[in-house]
């Protein structure tokens, strides 16, 4: 049975409050996909935090009701993370506007670093706030992008670590959590590690999804 509806509202009042408290300056956006979609997926997709947009974006938004971001955006984004999410959309063979998509952050920077340590935990909180909730949904398989993400979520989850290996790329590893509601792949930062274009991590990719 589906939860109650997240309240929209409330957490964009939630974000807004912290842009002006905090000082971000870039903007935000928390879901890369319409806000119904917290209803309807099965995968979860969650990056660190928005990057820098394509021009004439629409700089402060909490979801995308035009579709999937990195689809509706393929031909006029300047994200490298664009084409790696598409494969791997078309590699799970499920389309990229039903997999819910969003960041762990929902604050925009040219780059991680960009932002101070009390930027980073206020980000942090709102992200792990909301998706911790959202979790709880027909969520059966939650697919995270790095070291950062991850922890944020794991203490909270009771997740059972069930493999690790080799990406392919140096020593970047895949990883593989259970929980008992869904099972979490950890990849590497996307857009720095191409993982999907690279012939030599195909197979580290088969064995991580293996069974999901």
């Amino acid at each position: 049975m589906k939860k109650n509806k997240t309240n929209k509202d409330k957490i964009e009042e939630e974000i807004t409050k912290a842009e002006k408290a905090y000082n971000f300056q870039q903007g935000y956006k928390l879901l890369y996909v319409p806000w119904k979609t917290i209803e309807t997926a099965s995968i979860a997709f969650i990056s660190l935090n928005p990057g820098k947009p394509p021009k004439e974006a629409d700089l402060r938004v909490l979801s995308d009701e035009r579709g999937n971001s990195y689809e509706v955006e393929k031909d006029v984004t300047e994200s490298p993370l664009t084409d790696q999410f598409l494969k791997l959309a078309e590699f799970l063979k499920v389309k990229p506007i039903d997999i819910l998509t969003g960041a762990m952050c929902p604050f925009r920077s040219g780059k991680w670093e960009d932002f101070t340590e009390e930027q980073k935990i206020v980000g942090f909180e709102i992200g792990k706030n909301f998706w911790l909730e959202v979790l709880k949904k027909d969520i059966n398989l939650l697919i995270t992008l790095g070291n950062q993400v991850t922890n944020e979520l794991l203490p909270y989850l009771d997740a059972k670590l069930e493999l690790s290996i080799d990406s392919g790329w140096g020593n970047v590893q895949l990883k593989r959590y259970a929980t008992k509601d869904f099972d979490i792949v950890q990849l590497p930062h996307l857009s720095s590690f191409k993982i999907f274009s690279r012939k030599e991590c195909g197979e580290p990719i088969k064995q991580i999804f293996d069974n999901l």
